[in-house]
Parts: structure tokens; sequence; C-alpha cells
């Protein structure tokens, strides 16, 4: 099978604390607009809370109205330059690679998806930032000046199932707000929410865990190794959200590791039965239509009364079309030829039968 038609199974992270210890904005960000961070994020959620606002675009306001007020210049540079700050859970350098490479070592391809109510500027300066096949995440529009100015995308833990259905429906043009609405069968989606993984830490990502558990995949709660703290995740074990809770620890061969191989192995296994169902699907579907075409051709020729020499020439022509539909059965895979064989031998007979009435 070429590479590119192998079954995909897309690996959904949140990032902070899912794939690094703290929120991403503690690092730099909040040091730099002179703001103590238990006092920052205080702030951002009485604004929240005073002007019924999102907690997302609350923070994101915030940012701008410190930085205008200390008269800090903040560029999308700035921003991506704090991602080189930005401390990992152990493991996770290296943990996409080994993921890619057992994923194809069973037969199928993983990309990896970032969901996070973090500011995607940010998550690009990181050294990870690569690795994904798209990074959604809150982000600013910046003004001719590059100053950020008013939020260009905002993802909140409602918002974030939209991110999972774009991925599902190959619909990643996100000023595109119809084509992930529009019907689109199941069959025909590019990686089906069965083949998702999603890796979360907490409330803000049940929405997401949710669907994704519902949906045939495997939803997986993470909790810090260093405080081993799992309140926020055991509680969603306890409520079915989730499928697992794991250490946030991404080294080789560790549980987490393991755990997910393992989901990898299932998919796999799945999807070779899914396509050999379809395989034989398609392999009685065609086995209908020359079932089809036989019966019409015989209906054809006693309609008419084709004797003689017109009959035999006829049968000789219908019997030729049987063998060229009858190939595509005979180099199935699905079934064994013998089956086609003696199936494309019994329709010429039942052809020629009619030179001999």
């Amino acid at each position: 099978m070429n590479k590119d038609e192998l079954p995909v199974i897309a690996l959904c992270y949140d990032f902070d604390k899912t794939l690094s210890p703290e929120d991403m904005q503690s690092y730099s960000l909040i040091p730099k607009l002179n703001c103590d961070t238990a006092e920052f994020w205080r702030e951002s959620n009485v604004l929240a809370t005073q002007q019924g606002m999102d907690k997302i675009l609350s923070y994101m306001l915030l940012i701008t109205e410190k930085a205008n007020a200390n008269r800090i210049c903040l560029r999308e540079s700035d921003f991506n330059d704090m991602g080189k700050n930005i401390e990992l859970f152990n493991g996770v350098q290296t943990w996409f690679g080994r993921i890619n490479n057992y994923a194809a070592s069973v037969g199928v391809k993983t990309e990896h998806y970032i969901i996070s109510a973090g500011l995607k500027e940010i998550i690009q300066g990181t050294s990870i930032a690569k690795e994904f096949t798209g990074i959604y995440a809150s982000s600013f529009y910046f003004n001719a000046y590059g100053q950020p100015v008013w939020p260009k995308q905002v993802v909140n833990y409602t918002t974030k199932t939209q991110y999972l259905f774009r991925i599902n429906k190959n619909c990643l043009d996100l000023s595109n707000e119809d084509s992930v609405n529009e019907f689109q069968p199941e069959n025909e989606r590019r990686i089906p929410l069965r083949n998702f993984i999603y890796i979360g830490d907490s409330e803000t990502d049940i929405p997401a865990m949710k669907i994704i558990k519902n949906g045939g995949g495997a939803s997986i709660g993470v909790y810090n190794p260093e405080t081993g703290n799992v309140d926020r995740v055991r509680r969603l074990l306890k409520q079915n959200r989730i499928n697992y809770l794991m250490p946030a620890d991404y080294a080789e061969g560790g549980i987490l590791e393991r755990t997910v191989k393992s989901i990898i192995n299932k998919m796999a296994a799945n999807e070779e039965l899914v396509a050999l169902h379809r395989g034989q699907d398609g392999y009685v579907g065609s086995m209908d239509e020359l079932d089809e075409y036989v019966e019409y051709t015989i209906k054809f020729i006693t309609e008419n009364g084709f004797a003689g020499d017109e009959l035999k020439e006829s049968v000789k022509q219908a019997c030729s079309e049987v063998e060229a539909l009858g190939k595509k059965l005979l180099n199935s895979s699905v079934i064994p030829p013998k089956v086609a064989g003696n199936y494309i031998t019994a329709l010429k007979q039942k052809l020629l039968s009619l030179c001999k009435d």
C-alpha cells in the first residue's frame, strides 16, 4: 500500500499542563508585562466575571492592556521567542518521532495536532512546533505596526470540538465556516473519529474528550508526574469522560507510550478489518453487477429471437465481457481466486446454454 494511502490516526493534544507543566503565559509573557502570575490570572478572571466575558478573551485583552499601560512593545516575533522558554514534560521532545515510527511499523500513519486555548504565536516558537500537522490555538490579529490589537481566533473548551471535526472532515481552512458544517458521510471522512486519540488534562477538555470517546476513539487524561495530583483527571475517569488517566511522562517505554501504542495497535487492527469488509462488500457488488449483466443479456437475446450465427456471435461477445468484468474479481485479495474462477465459469455456461437450446 502506498504510504499516502495508509489509514491515518490523529493524536490531538491540549498544551498547557498536557505537554508543558505550567501555563505557557507564565514562563515569559506575564513576567515581561511586569505582572505577578497569580495576580494576572486573578485580574483576568475578575474581568471575565464582571463583564460576562469569555475567559480566553479576557486574558487576551488584559495582555494588550498591560503591554500598552507599561509601554511594552509586543510583536509576533516576541511571542515566538517566548516559546523557546517553554518547559516540556519528560520525553516530549522525542515522543512524536517514536510514535510515528511505531505507527508505520503496524501499517498506519500518525498526525499530531494542538488544540489549545493558549497562544498560537507562543506555541509556534517552541522546539516541537514542527511536529504538528496543525496548531489550533487562540491567536492575535497584528496591525501594520506588528502590534497585537484584536483576537483573530479564540479557542475555548467548547470551540475545541470544532477543530476535531475540521480534522475529521479535512476542512482545515479556518476562514471557511460552511465546509465543516456540511454533511459528509462517515465513510468519506479522511480521519474517522474512531481513529482519534485525545490527550488533555482538565475539565476544559471535556467536550473534546467526550466526542472522541463516544466516537470510538480514545481519550487520555494526564496529570503532572512530579506532583502526583490526579484530582483533575480522576473525576473525568469516574464520570466516564475519558478512557484512561496517565502521568504526563512521555519517556520511551513509559506507561503512556505503552498505552498509546496499544491503542494504535487496536486502531490498526480495526482498520484492517474495515478494509476487508469494504473490499468484500465491493467484491459482492461486482458479482451483483455481473449477475445483472448476464440476466439482461439472456433476456435481450431471448426476446429478440436471436438464432444461428447471430446468436453465437452475441453469446461470444457476452462471454468476453464477463471475462473482462471478472478480472477484477480474479485479481482481488479479499476472496480466493478459485471462488471467482468458478463463478465466472458458471456465468459463461449459463450464456452458452442459449446456443445449446
